[in-house]
């Protein structure tokens, strides 16, 4: 993983559709996010975080400058 942060919504447009939360994650390749994912430290932590959200909302995408 390249870069990790986390923030709290703060917007006044309140477009959120109840997310509140943001975690994100910064990788140099599909291979390195794939590892990621697989990776048993990640797994035994998402079993354990996901089952106290509501609802979870995951976006993978590649950056596109404009």
């Amino acid at each position: 993983m390249k870069a990790f942060q986390w923030g709290k919504d703060v917007s006044i447009e309140n477009l959120h559709q109840g997310f509140t939360n943001i975690f994100e994650s910064t990788f140099d390749s599909k291979e390195a996010v794939a590892e990621y994912v697989a990776h048993p430290l990640h797994v035994e932590f998402a079993n354990m975080f996901l089952g106290s959200l509501d609802k979870v909302l995951v976006i993978d995408y590649k950056p596109t400058s404009v």
